[in-house]
């Protein structure tokens, strides 16, 4: 059996915190394939500039987002998103996705990744495989992706904050062990 699992939580209580614990957990214990990514913020001098999407296998970067104005037909705020950066990672991912023995990590599914329909047939993609999956996903997000992950038999809804980041800890590593 499969594991499907989503974390909530506003903004900053510890969502890709508790994502990286648990990538450590498994590690140890060696049961399974890691395989996925992080959209981690860029900051040039304590100021926050953008997001890159890094995979966590190669450590490879490539730019999500970036302040300014750039070749890009999609904007969120002061953001402009490169879709065709998602697109491209998306494309060269080298994995089998019907493979119970990886957990896939999508750290996060936010609105920004969201632009492109190819990431969001991805999500659909690997919540329907026979992978396991840790993924994020804001909790002010309004998309219907996020109803339909939320309503899907197998699975297990975390909502973060900052005092029960240990007992949600504990409660996916019952899961995935």
């Amino acid at each position: 059996m499969t594991h499907k699992i989503l974390i909530t939580g506003t903004p900053g209580c510890g969502k890709s915190t508790l994502v990286k614990r648990i990538i450590e957990y498994l590690n140890r214990v060696r049961i399974f394939n890691i395989q996925g990514f992080f959209t981690p913020e860029v900051r040039d001098c304590n100021k926050r500039i953008g997001f890159d999407i890094e995979d966590l296998n190669s450590g490879n970067r490539f730019p999500l987002a970036r302040v300014g104005n750039h070749a890009s037909t999609k904007k969120l705020g002061k953001y402009c998103i490169f879709i065709g950066n998602i697109e491209d990672y998306l494309s060269k991912l080298n994995f089998v996705i019907e493979d119970p023995s990886i957990v896939f990590i999508i750290d996060e599914i936010g609105k920004m990744e969201l632009f492109s329909s190819k990431f969001e047939e991805f999500v659909k993609k690997i919540f329907f495989s026979q992978s396991n999956v840790i993924a994020t996903i804001g909790q002010r997000l309004n998309h219907p992706i996020k109803y339909l992950l939320k309503e899907l038999p197998n699975i297990h809804y975390f909502v973060l904050n900052r005092e029960n980041q240990q007992e949600i800890f504990d409660k996916i590593r019952k899961i995935l062990i």
